[in-house]
């Protein structure tokens, strides 16, 4: 998805640029009947220069940009709610969607009282809460994506592999670079293990917040529906929401983990052909 909207594109495509575009058009047209053709470019080259001088100026005024931003998060936002749903079907979470189509609810019925000029509460701060909701959706995938992954990463493997390269760097027998490679193999794991009490310490608080989150957006609603007209209900929202950006923090530790148990075995693995290798000479050696 595009981060940066083109303001000039957003121009062209206005729905009013093009009612422009056709009624000069018209205009041409109903122009060509006294005047022939010398009438319909006369036209042309009015609506041409017209349409130029609104292409230089209106894409740079602000409030034309602010329009174009939020249509373009609003797209964006779209977007990556459909696949985050699409993915969270796919784990089979009903539970999940269930609390999200709620929290939804409560955002389409905040818009409503944002459309009453008497509220202060505008369509960008529900825009905010909108914006929460697929976060929420982000955070189920982390969730469920750590949740079937975590299955495959055993700590009890890892620890297993430590005391098996542990017990075989007693051996005196060991060359200098089996040695080396067995401890960069240790290394690796103690690291694997390191990381994954981080993460699981990390999955508390994604779970936590999973919970805290639908709690907060009924929060919000209720603030809202007891008290529309209140005259700081932007502050009273900032007070009450806070951004909550968990989800990257978690998948990033989390690759990072990945990353970590594929050193780890490489490392192992690398050490193994070695120290295979090794014997294969020895036993050559022997019969030769």
């Amino acid at each position: 998805m595009d981060t940066q909207p083109s303001y000039l594109g957003a121009f062209l495509k206005h729905p009013t640029n093009r009612l422009a575009l056709l009624a000069a058009g018209v205009v041409g047209v109903f122009a060509s009947i006294p005047l022939g053709w010398s009438g319909l470019v006369l036209v042309g080259v009015v609506a041409l220069g017209t349409e130029i001088l609104a292409a230089l100026a209106i894409p740079g005024l602000a409030a034309f940009r602010t329009a174009v931003d939020r249509t373009h998060k609003q797209q964006q936002r779209a977007q990556r709610r459909i696949q985050l749903l699409h993915e969270i079907s796919q784990y089979g979470d009903n539970q999940a969607l269930a609390t999200y189509q709620q929290m939804y609810s409560r955002v389409q019925a905040l818009y409503q009282t944002a459309s009453n000029s008497r509220t202060s509460l505008t369509s960008v701060d529900v825009d905010k809460l909108e914006d929460l909701t697929v976060d929420y959706l982000g955070l189920c995938a982390v969730n469920l994506s750590l949740k079937q992954r975590k299955d495959n990463a055993s700590d009890e493997v890892a620890s297993k592999r430590i005391a098996a390269i542990q017990a075989r760097l007693q051996d005196k027998t060991l060359e200098e670079d089996e040695q080396r490679q067995l401890r960069a193999a240790l290394v690796e794991y103690n690291e694997v293990l390191q990381r994954s009490r981080r993460l699981a310490a990390r999955r508390s608080a994604l779970e936590a917040t999973l919970i805290s989150m639908p709690d907060k957006m009924e929060e919000v609603y209720q603030l809202v529906i007891t008290s529309p007209y209140s005259t700081d209900m932007g502050s009273k929202l900032e007070e009450s929401l806070s951004r909550l950006r968990i989800a990257e923090e978690v998948a990033a530790e989390f690759d990072s983990s990945e990353a970590s148990n594929s050193n780890a075995e490489n490392a192992y693995s690398t050490a193994t052909s070695v120290t295979r290798q090794t014997a294969r000479n020895r036993t050559n050696t022997i019969k030769a």
